[in-house]
């Protein structure tokens, strides 16, 4: 029996929305090296490290940056300290 291979689409608008798709994405990794080897409760490195998968993250953290800024110049104008950049 030959195992069609799925694509997964995932699409996030919010931090904890992206967190929980890459969380899904890991599981669906580790679910499907389980198949590999039947049996074995762990996964090897080697497993994982040999494993060919395709992977694309598109990631746009310009929304997040806006906010984070607005949030300085408010805080700047309020005369409040900001956190710096480390």
């Amino acid at each position: 029996m030959t195992i069609q291979p799925p694509v997964y689409e995932w699409t996030a608008t919010t931090a904890q929305e992206a967190a929980t798709s890459l969380d899904a994405a890991t599981n669906l990794i580790d679910a499907h090296l389980k198949t590999l080897m039947p049996g074995d409760p762990y996964i090897k490195n080697d497993t994982r490290r040999n494993a060919a998968v395709a992977l694309r993250i598109s990631l746009d953290l310009g929304p997040l940056l806006q906010a984070i800024n607005e949030s300085r110049e408010l805080n700047d104008q309020l005369g409040l300290d900001t956190p710096t950049d480390s």
